[in-house]
């Protein structure tokens, strides 16, 4: 491991791992499952599934990033805005469709795993704030 028992980054690490594999899981889901099974689901009916897909891609890449960062020895500050600003985007996404009520018509399950999603984005763009204090820099 590239870090030891003392890590000051540790609970920083965990939350890009948590924040990968949601990703990741997310992503993989919109970029692979045919648009028949996202509908029975409850996902808002599509006509084009390019920007799902896309989307998909998207938050692949960023479980991966996460994933990487988080067995960094030393967390960047750019990475960690990065993950701030990621995580705070996708959270704001959601927050403004849900307001819209654009998923209305989830199931239970698919409300369940909005909420889950939504919290894992907000504990991923507030965590890394504390670490953007002087002590924590790498300059």
């Amino acid at each position: 491991m590239a870090y030891t028992l003392t890590d000051p980054f540790s609970p920083l690490r965990t939350v890009f791992r948590l924040s990968s594999s949601t990703a990741l899981l997310l992503g993989g889901f919109m970029l692979f499952m045919p648009r028949a099974v996202l509908t029975e689901w409850g996902t808002p009916d599509v006509q084009l599934t390019w920007p799902l897909r896309l989307a998909g891609a998207l938050l692949c890449v960023f479980g991966v990033v996460y994933l990487l960062a988080a067995n960094e020895r030393l967390i960047s500050v750019s990475t960690m805005v990065a993950c701030t600003l990621s995580n705070g985007l996708t959270a704001l996404v959601l927050l403004v469709g849900y307001l819209q009520r654009e998923f209305a018509g989830l199931t239970v399950f698919g409300l369940i795993t909005f909420v889950v999603v939504f919290v894992i984005c907000l504990i991923g763009a507030v965590a890394p704030l504390r670490y953007l204090r002087a002590e924590y820099r790498d300059d």
